[in-house]
């Protein structure tokens, strides 16, 4: 060896040059051949040699803790462990004791501990590695395994994670399987679908990845990954091919499962995937092909049952009804699958009412329904049980059908009572209403659909109007007005209810029907209409009195109506006529009598056109006209009343003998009609205006006496008296407004009768009667004039000077809080009447109140300067000079200071004659100095000159 003889060498030259250090260094290299040689054995893994060359190096050796003798010591160590040796526990402790921090301590564990693993011993493997794996990545993955091994799964867990995550990808793509493999036992699995992701670079697992990952999937239920990962390797695993047809077929992607069936129908014989297949073709419309791949399948087992089901669905697709319902009826006989027993059995129903084989349909229906009271299937049934009885041709099939003890919907309970309801109409249509009603009757009791309930109802209202009975049918109809209905609905109730009103009379009712009726067409002009119930709701506004509404709708009524028309055109004029556009009126009715010269009224038109004239004052024409009427027409209707009406023009015309003469033959001949109290306030105005009153007794009793009862009686004589008295001839009216009080007393028109003759009486300058009467209708308390009435009766005493009982009167007035003009007025007359009265107390007071009641503008402080001047001279009347005096001076001076000229004239004449009598002459010709000098009422200033020429001579 070169290295060998260089060595040589050198040691040579040294020993020339160092002999005393020559034996040392043979020895040396003598002891270190046995180290060297050592290592050569334990590299060719001669154990038993390699540990006898490091024990002979070892016992060379002083010192223990050169590098070497470590070294020696750890080889020595591992060949007993790889002998075998039972020692080797005591050898490895007692080296790590012995050497503790020498890093081939750990390094001696770490080598234990991986032998250990490598011979499965993981107990072992455990005890070292715990102690030296750490930082060392192949030691802590090969922990972890020992741990896995050893079941101690959460430690294995632990490491796998740590090692997963190392830059190594030896040990971390098999760290991670673990890993997965744990969290996959553990029921984690997404997190053993990371780990076995990511462990998929691992070849060595490649094999078992693909079952751990798609188990995972199916566990986590992700199809669509599994799907994703799966379909691509069926080729490298084909016995993963049923699987992947199972999830596909489970996510419903059929023409995919179809294929993957059919690859692995190919090597293998399974009869549910065979049937599934069948399916799949079904669920993509390849029914041919479906029924080509079960057709092996038609069997009376399980899987039988389920092909011949899908077979009659195949062929019901292919319009093949009667060779479904064939399928159907085998797959209904098998017993395998009740519920599909149940719903092939269904099926053939089905297709057995689709065929229009109602009879037969509805007997199948009543079989299924006994032997399946509960079926989940029982609604359809019902349904089309319901549709089957809507299109039988009696209602004695329905009935036994309902009869039958099936379970019976609330759409079969519709559809028995539209039938019944169906009945009803037929039966109405031939107007046999009371059969109508019967069946109404039946299909209202049956209550299963309301709307059907509330047709049924408005046939019966409606075969009740024909009957006649309105009454009933108004009750039928009013709580089909109330609730949810729809338009037409309602608009058929509407009109209905509103002629049934009309029929009895009660037009406010049928007003407010009509016109509902009648502006829910105008908002939906395309419904159905009845163009009549514009004429009849023209009427009901007639009937009102409510002439511009009736005026328009019989203008529109003319536009609409086809019957009717010529009384349309008649009831205009009236309303016309009310409205007093008279010109308008006879237009009308001249236009009805040309359009229609064959209408029933004419006569009533022409009577209405005599009326125009008359009421507006064309008193020749109306005679005329009415003369022509009584001289040619003596069997119209109107003929007595054209008599009346020509005596009333006679009247207005001022014809009085010839109105007197028609009065008569009317209260003659045709007393008991309604207006011939008309004739008789007529005839007895008329007599009382030629001043022949003494024949109006006979009248009056001969239609009192033409079977008049009391009330109407005493209705005449009232409108008789009152007649005079609106008529102004008051003096004429007061004795027969008195009788009718003796008469009548207990009458409630008494008050206002009172009234009247008090009226009257005042009016005609009778205050004796008028304040008599006038006292009655206070004492009654009761007329809505009763402060007017308080205050003429007050006006009548004060003017006849019973003052005392005229202020009372006024103090009444003030009391019941009447306007503030009447106040002031009582005010002004109570003062005035206790001036009269000289009561100067009381007058002073009254002044203050009259004073508080008026403003303060100069009217009105002239006349309260004026009360005070007669209040002052009542002072000075009982000598009260001074007062006098004082009230002048008080008021004049200011308040008063600013009125006319003669006022202050007057009062300050009265200040000097009042000094005159108090012998004050200084001060008195110094006042009436002042009025001479200062006055500009000429009255004053001579009033004065007379005094100072009197009293104060030159």
């Amino acid at each position: 060896m070169v290295f060998r003889s260089s060595f040589y060498s050198l040691v040579l030259f040294l020993s020339l040059h160092l002999s005393s250090f020559a034996q040392s260094s043979l020895a040396f290299e003598s002891n270190q051949i046995h180290f060297n040689q050592g290592k050569e054995y334990f590299e060719a893994q001669n154990y038993v040699a390699a540990r006898e060359e490091f024990a002979n190096y070892l016992s060379r050796q002083g010192d223990a803790n050169k590098n070497d003798v470590i070294i020696a010591e750890y080889y020595q160590v591992l060949c007993s462990l790889y002998l075998n040796q039972p020692e080797i526990d005591v050898l490895g402790y007692h080296f790590n004791l012995k050497y503790h921090n020498s890093p081939q301590s750990n390094l001696l564990f770490r080598k234990i501990g991986l032998y250990f693993y490598a011979i499965a011993n993981y107990a072992k493997a455990i005890q070292y590695l715990e102690k030296s794996s750490l930082g060392n990545v192949e030691a802590r993955y090969k922990l972890g395994v020992a741990y896995f091994e050893s079941k101690e799964f959460d430690q294995a867990l632990a490491l796998f994670n740590e090692v997963k995550s190392d830059p190594d990808e030896e040990y971390a793509f098999s760290a991670a399987y673990y890993a997965g493999v744990i969290h996959y036992q553990q029921k984690n699995y997404l997190e053993a679908i990371a780990d076995f992701k990511k462990s998929n670079g691992q070849s060595k697992y490649r094999k078992d990845l693909p079952y751990w990952l798609i188990s995972s999937y199916q566990q986590t239920a992700q199809w669509d990954e599994l799907l994703k990962y799966a379909e691509p390797i069926i080729g490298t695993y084909p016995d993963l091919a049923l699987l992947v047809a199972e999830v596909q077929f489970k996510k419903g992607q059929y023409a995919k499962a179809a294929k993957s069936f059919t690859d692995y129908l190919k090597e293998h014989k399974n009869e549910s995937a065979a049937y599934k297949k069948g399916f799949s073709l079904y669920s993509i419309d390849k029914f041919e092909d479906a029924i080509q791949c079960i057709s092996g399948l038609l069997k009376e087992d399980s899987v039988g049952q389920k092909a011949y089901y899908l077979q009659g669905l195949s062929l019901l697709k292919l319009g093949k009804k009667s060779e479904a319902a064939a399928s159907f009826n085998k797959a209904g006989l098998l017993l395998w699958n009740p519920m599909m027993q149940e719903e092939a059995q269904f099926k053939s129903i089905n297709i057995s009412m689709d065929l229009g084989k109602w009879t037969e349909g509805l007997l199948a229906i009543q079989e299924f329904g006994k032997s399946h009271p509960t079926s989940s299937f029982t609604a359809a049934y019902q349904s089309l049980a319901a549709d089957a009885m809507l299109k039988l041709p009696s209602l004695t099939s329905a009935t036994t059908l309902i009869k039958s003890g099936i379970p019976v919907s609330e759409e079969m309970k519709v559809a028995y009572q539209t039938l019944t309801y169906n009945s009803g109409i037929k039966a109405y249509n031939k107007e046999n209403y009371k059969e109508a009603i019967s069946y109404f009757d039946q299909a209202m009791a049956q209550k299963a659909n309301q709307n059907v309930t509330d047709e049924a109802a408005f046939g019966k209202a409606e075969s009740l109007s024909q009957l006649k009975d309105f009454e009933a049918a108004i009750q039928v109809y009013k709580p089909l007005l109330t609730g949810k209905h729809s338009a037409d609905f309602l608009q058929r109730n509407r009109i209905g209810i509103a002629y049934a009103y009309f029929s009895i009379k009660e037009f406010a009712n049928a007003n407010t029907y009509f016109k509902t009726y009648v502006e829910q067409l105008k908002a939906n002009p395309a419904g159905k209409a009845n163009a009549n119930a514009l004429l009849r709701l023209a009427d009901t506004y007639l009937v009102a009195k409510n002439y511009t509404e009736a005026l328009s709708y019989y203008n529109q009524a003319i536009e609409n109506v086809k019957t009717e028309r010529d009384y349309a055109m008649y009831q205009k004029g009236i309303t016309l006529m009310y409205l007093e556009r008279d010109a308008e009126a006879k237009a009308t009715f001249q236009s009805l009598k040309k359009s229609f010269p064959n209408t029933k009224f004419g006569d009533d038109a022409s009577f209405q056109e005599n009326l125009i004239s008359f009421r507006t004052g064309k008193y020749a024409d109306a005679i005329a006209g009415f003369t022509e009427l009584i001289n040619n027409q003596p069997n119209s209707p109107y003929y007595a009343e054209s008599i009346l009406k020509r005596a009333q023009s006679y009247s207005n015309a001022k014809q009085p003998e010839k109105a007197i003469t028609d009065y008569k033959v009317v209260i003659e001949k045709y007393a008991k009609e309604t207006f011939a109290k008309d004739a008789v306030a007529g005839l007895q105005e008329e007599l009382n205006g030629v001043g022949r009153p003494e024949e109006m007794t006979a009248y009056l009793q001969m239609y009192q006496n033409s079977s008049l009862n009391e009330e109407e009686k005493m209705e005449v004589e009232y409108q008789a008296a009152k007649g005079i008295y609106l008529g102004e001839k008051y003096d004429k009216a007061i004795q027969p407004l008195k009788n009718f009080i003796t008469h009548y007393p207990a009458d409630e028109r008494v008050v206002e009768v009172t009234y009247l003759v008090a009226d009257a009486a005042n009016r005609s300058n009778n205050k004796a009667i008028a304040y008599e009467f006038y006292q009655k209708v206070i004492e009654q308390n009761a007329h809505p004039s009763l402060n007017s009435v308080i205050a003429k009766v007050a006006d009548i005493e004060f003017d006849s000077a019973a003052y005392t009982k005229a202020i009372t009167r006024y103090r009444l007035l003030k009391d019941k809080g009447v306007d503030s003009t009447i106040i002031i007025r009582s005010n002004k007359r109570i003062l005035q009447s206790y001036i009269n009265l000289n009561e100067v107390d009381s007058a002073l007071i009254a002044y203050q109140e009259f004073s508080a009641s008026t403003s303060k503008e100069a009217e009105n402080l002239e006349e309260a300067a004026k009360f005070y001047l007669d209040i002052i001279q009542l002072m000075v009347a009982k000598g009260n000079f001074a007062t006098a005096n004082e009230m002048i001076l008080d008021k004049f001076r200011n308040e008063f200071a600013e009125v006319a000229d003669a006022t202050l004239g007057k009062a300050y004449l009265l200040l000097a004659k009042n000094l005159i009598e108090l012998k004050n002459l200084a001060q008195a010709k110094a006042t009436l100095k002042s009025i001479i000098d200062n006055s500009e009422d000429k009255e004053s200033v001579d009033a004065a000159k007379a005094l100072v020429k009197t009293y104060f001579p030159k």
